[in-house]
C-alpha cells in the first residue's frame, strides 16, 4: 500500500478499489486535506491582510488629534511623577531624542525646588522649556511590546486608542471642572506601559514660544508667568468694573458645563472597563474617588 497521503484522505473510508481516488460519494461534501490546508492559509493570508488594512493606533490618534507626537519606548520610569527635572518637553517634539534622552533618564543630585519663594516662582530650566510648547500639545509614548502585539491585533489596538482618548476627555473634564478656563492652553503627555495599562500621565499650561526681557531670566516666559500675568489682567478688569458680571457668567456657565460632562463620565462613561484597574500606579477607582471629592466635595487637588 502506498504512503502517499490522497487528497481525499478523511473525506470516507478509502477505497481504491470501489471508486476513482478522490472521488466523493453522491450527496456528502468531502474536505480533503489539501482543500483544508489551503482554507488554513487562506484564513491566515486574510488575516494577515486585515491586520495590515486596519488603521494603526498612531493613525487614529493623528486623524483625531492632528498635532500628536507619537513615540515608541519604555516611559514607565516613576521619576516622571517624582522629579521636578525631568525633562517632560521633549515629549512634545518629533524625532528620537525622547527615546534617547527619557527611557533611560536617571536624575543628578537633589530633586530642585519647584513653588513660590516671596511671591517670585523658581523651578528648574524643564519646567520653563515647558513654557515653549505650544498650547494644546498632545504626546503618547507606547511600550515597544504593546506596539508589537497592535501590529498584530487591530482589536487591541482599538482598546489602547480609546484607552487614551477617554483619558485626554477624562484629564481635561476634570481639570476644567475643578478651575474653569484652565484647560484652554493645556498640553497633555500620556504613557502606555508593558500591561497596555497607564503608567504615566501629565499635564500642563504652556505658553507657546512667547520670550519676555526681564533681569535675572533667561528671557523665557514660563507657563506660570503667563498664567499670572492672565489673571492680573483679569483682575485689574474686575476692579475696573469692565466685566465683572460677564466673566462670572461665564465662569458659572463653564464651570457647570465641565462638571456636567464629568458628571456623565463618572457615572456612565465605563472608565474602569477603559482604564483598567490602575492608572499610573494608583488603583482607578481610587482616581475616580478623588475626582469626584475635588469637584463637589472639596478634596485635594491630585
Amino acid at each position: 500500500m502506498s504512503n502517499t497521503i490522497h487528497p481525499g484522505y478523511g473525506a470516507a473510508p478509502y477505497n481504491a478499489l470501489a471508486r476513482p481516488r478522490g472521488a466523493v460519494p453522491a450527496g456528502r461534501q468531502g474536505i480533503g486535506f489539501l482543500d483544508m490546508a489551503a482554507r488554513a492559509a487562506g484564513q491566515r493570508q486574510a488575516g494577515a491582510v486585515q491586520a495590515a488594512e486596519a488603521p494603526s493606533l498612531e493613525a487614529m490618534l493623528k486623524t483625531k488629534y492632528p498635532n500628536i507626537h507619537y513615540h515608541v519606548f519604555d516611559a514607565s520610569s516613576g521619576y516622571w511623577r517624582t522629579r521636578n527635572d525631568y525633562p517632560h518637553y521633549l515629549l512634545y517634539q518629533d524625532g528620537d531624542e525622547a527615546k534617547k534622552t527619557l527611557e533611560n533618564w536617571q536624575p543628578t543630585g537633589s530633586n530642585p525646588f519647584y513653588g513660590s519663594i516671596d511671591g517670585r516662582f523658581t523651578a528648574p530650566k524643564e519646567i520653563h522649556a515647558l513654557g515653549r510648547v505650544p498650547p494644546g500639545s498632545k504626546a503618547v509614548v507606547i511600550h515597544p511590546k504593546v506596539q508589537e502585539r497592535m501590529e498584530r491585533d487591530p482589536a487591541y489596538a482599538q482598546e489602547i486608542f480609546a484607552k487614551i482618548d477617554t483619558w485626554f476627555a477624562f484629564d481635561a473634564a476634570r481639570n476644567e471642572a475643578i478651575l474653569p478656563g484652565s484647560t484652554w492652553d493645556m498640553s497633555q503627555a500620556v504613557a502606555i506601559g508593558e500591561d497596555g495599562n497607564i503608567c504615566n500621565a501629565c499635564s500642563s499650561s504652556g505658553g507657546g514660544g512667547l520670550t519676555f526681557s526681564r533681569s535675572g531670566t533667561d528671557g523665557e516666559l514660563s507657563w506660570w508667568d503667563l498664567r499670572m500675568a492672565r489673571h492680573a489682567e483679569f483682575m485689574k478688569l474686575l476692579v475696573e468694573g469692565q466685566i465683572q458680571r460677564q466673566l462670572q457668567a461665564s465662569d458659572w456657565a463653564a464651570s457647570g458645563l465641565a462638571k456636567s460632562r464629568l458628571a456623565s463620565m463618572l457615572d456612565g462613561g465605563g472608565l474602569l472597563d477603559i482604564f483598567g484597574s490602575e492608572i499610573a500606579g494608583v488603583p482607578t477607582e481610587t482616581i475616580l474617588a478623588l475626582t469626584r471629592a475635588q469637584v463637589w466635595g472639596g478634596g485635594a487637588v491630585l
